[in-house]
């Protein structure tokens, strides 16, 4: 029985293709996030700061960026080419946040992409906090684009309104879809100075209970608890312990009492310097280089 534990830090840092420019504007992050990236906006900018996180160590980076106003990812189409050339360059492995992509996108990135981190939203999330005209179904022919030209895809569900079971039920096995390596779950995260900085953040019972949910619906798939989830201490430990709970595999960021606790049940504890979504067959060359005292 083990646990996976991520840390990307500086050996997986996240790159926005836009730096704070975002179309969107999304109620719960209001470009705050796109702030904690490194920018690499120009084709110039994206080359230069692949090699240059490869020369100081790097394994890999997260590819992602603001929103079109149609919820693709701002210069994802622009920047195929020179995504390309930066990765037979570097051999940095890339994990994408894609968001909404259409077939042609889908093609050329084939080949390119490691892993594509792909949030599926709820109905009510894609109305009344993207502001975005879309629908599931276009979310879910995002993934099946993905995985018809072989990039793996990680499903991340967000639990915020309770719409996660019909999420679910798009991608089981039942559809004819394949079994995606692993799903990860993040949870709504109120964020000072955006318009959803006071509202009610997800409870540890509706986190333990969605992750127990996809366990059952998804047995060969590794449940993850990712980074994207409530930060204040008491809250962050009660989310992590009940995630555990309801059967994780991965956890991004966990506390040190979390781990703790995790040790006591038996677990061996992994640790890797990438991303929650990172696929079993990267594994080896990301294992951490820190050494440890658990």
């Amino acid at each position: 029985m083990h646990l996976k534990v991520y840390e990307p830090s500086t050996r997986f840092p996240p790159i926005s293709l836009s730096g704070t420019e975002c179309r969107l504007n999304c109620l719960h992050c209001s470009r705050a996030y796109l702030r904690g990236m490194q920018p690499a906006k120009t084709e110039d900018d994206l080359l230069a700061t692949l090699h240059k996180l490869k020369a100081e160590g790097a394994i890999g980076v997260l590819l992602s960026g603001g929103s079109t106003q149609e919820g693709g990812i701002l210069n994802l189409r622009e920047r195929v080419e020179t995504i390309r050339q930066a990765k037979a360059e570097t051999g940095l492995i890339i994990n994408l946040h894609p968001g909404l992509i259409d077939d042609a996108t889908a093609r050329a990135l084939a080949g390119v992409i490691d892993v594509a981190s792909l949030e599926i939203p709820s109905p009510a999330t894609i109305r009344d906090v993207f502001r975005l005209d879309a629908t599931v179904e276009a979310y879910i022919e995002t993934y099946d684009s993905l995985c018809d030209v072989g990039i793996p895809v990680v499903p991340h569900v967000s639990i915020y309104n309770g719409d996660e079971d019909r999420l679910l039920a798009a991608l089981a096995p039942s559809t004819g879809r394949p079994e995606p390596e692993a799903i990860v779950v993040i949870v709504f995260t109120p964020t000072r100075n955006t318009p959803m900085g006071e509202a009610e953040p997800a409870t540890p019972e509706s986190v333990g209970n969605v992750v127990a949910r996809i366990r059952d619906s998804f047995p060969d798939t590794e449940v993850a608890l990712g980074c994207m989830r409530p930060r204040t201490r008491e809250l962050r430990v009660a989310l992590e312990l009940a995630a555990l709970d309801g059967g994780i595999a991965r956890i991004e960021l966990p506390t040190r009492q979390t781990l703790a606790v995790a040790q006591e049940r038996g677990y061996e504890i992994i640790h890797f310097d990438a991303c929650c979504a990172l696929p079993a067959a990267l594994e080896q060359g990301a294992r951490s280089q820190k050494p440890r005292a658990e």
